[in-house]
């Protein structure tokens, strides 16, 4: 069986205080776009991975593996299986890359076997792979709680464009969260940014862009708050850092724009892509 499976952006994304545990609780919201790695798994003689990037580690670390584990020992299946992951979003990017591969395993799995899994259900094994796989399931725009676990679909009635930047370096998240510390500082825009969605208002939409790991980022490679300034200076109703980066986007409703930002940024930057949202 063969599957997309889509990055995602964050639109919003607060830190709002470290657990007991380690991890971070968080509010997030998060729309799919129209970047995608594709997935397939087939019934083999022996457990196999390969992938199109060499780069790509086929073993333990990458959360195809994980995820697949978790399923066959979830669920007693005994099947051997070939997996081929063609990967086209960019590692260390804030796109949820890895994430998105881990939920579509999830997805794989309950369709080729028939599990008729409950979201609930989905969710719960979702969350044991990693934070950003529980959206990763179902490729709607949603505000995202807790450590990733609360998932709430937003109807959103806007659309627009994005313009993704990526630099050479990319940002570990597990070594931007040892390093990042809570503060007093809130954003407020969370519930403002849902709304803005919901009512088709453009501006308030873009006024609403907030990322709390941005400052962070630009601290350990100022390169991060370049880009984004030169983004804005280009002409894109607002721009930030996606995740923990180091994926920058633009975001305009002017597909010309756009247009333009590719011939301006392709030989600039080693990544850049014009996408929107799906769902």
């Amino acid at each position: 069986m063969k599957m997309k499976a889509y990055a995602k952006i964050n639109l919003y994304l607060d830190v709002t205080r470290k657990r007991m545990d380690g991890y971070h609780d968080l509010e997030m919201v998060m729309i799919p776009i129209d970047l995608f790695d594709v997935l397939e798994i087939t019934v083999a003689e022996d457990t196999t991975m390969e992938c199109d990037k060499a780069y790509i580690p086929v073993d333990e670390r990458n959360t195809v593996i994980k995820a697949y584990h978790l399923m066959k020992k979830t669920f007693a299946i005994q099947d051997h299986h070939h997996i081929r992951l063609v990967k086209n979003i960019p590692a260390q990017a804030g796109l949820a890359g890895g994430s998105t591969d881990g939920a579509a395993v999830i997805r794989i799995f309950n369709q080729m076997y028939q599990l008729n899994l409950s979201d609930q259900q989905m969710i719960d094994l979702a969350v044991m792979v990693g934070a950003d796989v529980p959206f990763c399931l179902f490729e709607k725009t949603a505000k995202v709680e807790g450590i990733g676990e609360i998932v709430t679909p937003i109807v959103r009635k806007l659309d627009f464009y994005l313009f993704l930047v990526k630099p050479k370096f990319g940002i570990s998240t597990r070594a931007l969260f040892e390093q990042f510390k809570i503060s007093n500082d809130k954003g407020d825009t969370f519930e403002a940014m849902v709304k803005a969605l919901e009512n088709d208002d453009y501006s308030a939409m873009c006024n609403s862009v907030y990322n709390r790991l941005q400052q962070e980022a630009i601290r350990v490679n100022p390169q991060i708050g370049k880009i984004v300034n030169e983004l804005l200076n280009f002409g894109f109703d607002g721009a930030a850092m996606t995740g923990s980066g180091s994926v920058i986007y633009g975001i305009t409703q002017n597909e010309d724009l756009v247009n333009r930002a590719v011939d301006a940024f392709v030989f600039k930057y080693p990544f850049v892509k014009k996408t929107r949202i799906i769902g």
